[in-house]
């Protein structure tokens, strides 16, 4: 029995997936666990896997293609079926004629349309782009004859050959698709030929003014002699998308309420010289952040009003601690998500959020690595950021934004001393988290970092 499958729901947000790469072609057995493609999602590159076992017989969309979740992206063929034979029977139910709501059927242009003159964050996510377009991988000209004019316009029919993504960026920016040189398979235009194009137009020198030199004609003004600096206009990339429209929802939803401290990390300090000296032949290096997310999950558990999430009509207070540590990459943000936090050790933790930030740098998260947070922690220390206002992870009520341990003038028995201190700002939802129970956080954290033995406790 042939095995329809569709494209999965990888984030709890996402309703259409970028199809990046396959990782089967038509003929490859596959058996249930098996990486099929690499999607991307509105939140970072990630594996799509069969849960079924059995032998490719037709894939329905081309590698660039955004799709729909719930559309058909391929068909699998099960034990003793014919997969060609197959591939025929289901080619007319194909889910690539279901084209995804966003997207729009190639206009058609006429035959002898004369091309124009026209000569770029990970996330994973997420890159500036929004990832590699491969969607010129597998087109072909119309009856396998390509038109002369290089910009992907076909011999019969005179339609323009093209990817979805550069079709939908080129109509976002107003360009016709005509005056755009295709450097993909038989002319066909993709993501980089549009960006190339308004690059160029972007650049393109303005006609110098006439004048008839008169006397009366003003002087020049000098002319600078180094190269002229260009603006360019670089698309969204999915993940950027994304950020922008939680970050605008959190702000709009939840009335924000700060909370500030500064903390003595002096025995942090001590402690982490002092431990990371006994791991150094397990290669584990503790990092001040290790702590700080100990510390963290020890104090949601004291305080479960802050690993909460806010409902309309009730608070979801969780069993579990599951700590999100966002990840910055080019082009934007990821929280991965180390569960049961409190209950790990330090060792543990600095191992789970090495693997979490090496997966999200390299596109491999899994949707279970990206799901559950109760609670997030946005560290800037490390780029030198004395103190700052994170935003909600929304529906979480609450997120911490951590600053550098530094060396400052600090107050002891009356005296000016030298102290390494960090300042750590507490943002919570101030519909769950009244100004008394963020402070009570604050100061259980506070605690833990200054008396780290009392976390034994």
């Amino acid at each position: 029995m042939p095995v329809e499958v569709t494209m999965a729901k990888l984030s709890p947000t996402m309703e259409s997936g970028q199809l990046v790469k396959w990782n089967v072609k038509v003929g490859d057995p596959v058996k249930e666990g098996d990486v099929l493609a690499e999607i991307q999602t509105d939140k970072a590159v990630m594996p799509m896997e069969s849960f079924d076992d059995g032998t490719v017989a037709l894939l329905d969309v081309q590698e660039g293609d955004e799709v729909a979740v719930g559309q058909r992206v391929l068909v699998l063929a099960g034990k003793g079926e014919d997969p060609s034979q197959l591939a025929e029977q289901m080619k007319g139910g194909s889910a690539k004629a279901e084209a995804a709501p966003a997207e729009k059927k190639e206009e058609p242009v006429a035959a002898g349309a004369a091309a124009g003159t026209g000569a770029a964050p990970g996330a994973g996510a997420q890159g500036a782009s929004g990832g590699p377009d491969y969607g010129h991988s597998t087109g072909s000209a119309t009856n396998g004859q390509q038109g002369g004019n290089g910009n992907g316009a076909a011999a019969h029919g005179g339609r323009i050959r093209s990817s979805p993504l550069a079709r939908k960026i080129a109509e976002s920016k107003g360009i016709d698709l005509a005056q755009v040189d295709g450097s993909g398979p038989n002319g066909r235009i993709i993501r980089s030929d549009v960006e190339a194009f308004l690059q160029n137009r972007g650049a393109a020198p303005a006609a110098a003014p006439s004048g008839d030199g008169g006397a009366g004609t003003a002087p020049k003004m000098p002319v600078a002699a180094s190269p002229a600096r260009e603006t360019r206009r670089v698309p969204h990339s999915r993940m950027r998308k994304t950020i922008a429209q939680r970050m605008l929802q959190a702000k709009q939803a939840a009335p924000e309420i700060h909370v500030t401290a500064d903390i003595r990390m002096d025995q942090i300090v001590s402690l982490r010289e002092r431990l990371n000296a006994q791991l150094s032949k397990q290669k584990v290096k503790l990092s001040v952040g290790d702590f700080v997310t100990k510390a963290v999950a020890m104090s949601l558990r004291a305080h479960p009003g802050l690993n909460a999430t806010y409902e309309a009509d009730h608070m979801v207070l969780h069993g579990q601690v599951n700590v999100g540590i966002a990840v910055a990459l080019d082009g934007g943000l990821i929280v991965p998500v180390l569960p049961d936090a409190d209950r790990l050790g330090l060792v543990e933790i600095r191992q789970g959020t090495l693997a979490l930030a090496e997966a999200a740098r390299g596109n491999t998260l899994t949707p279970q690595q990206m799901m559950g947070s109760t609670f997030t922690i946005s560290n800037l220390g490390m780029y030198g950021v004395k103190q700052f206002d994170a935003i909600l992870n929304m529906p979480e009520v609450g997120i911490l934004a951590v600053g550098a341990t530094e060396p400052r003038p600090v107050v002891e028995d009356g005296q000016l001393v030298a102290g390494q201190v960090m300042t750590v700002t507490l943002t919570a939802d101030h519909r769950a988290v009244d100004g008394a129970m963020a402070a009570e956080f604050v100061r259980t954290l506070k605690g833990f970092l200054e008396e780290p033995a009392s976390m034994l406790l």
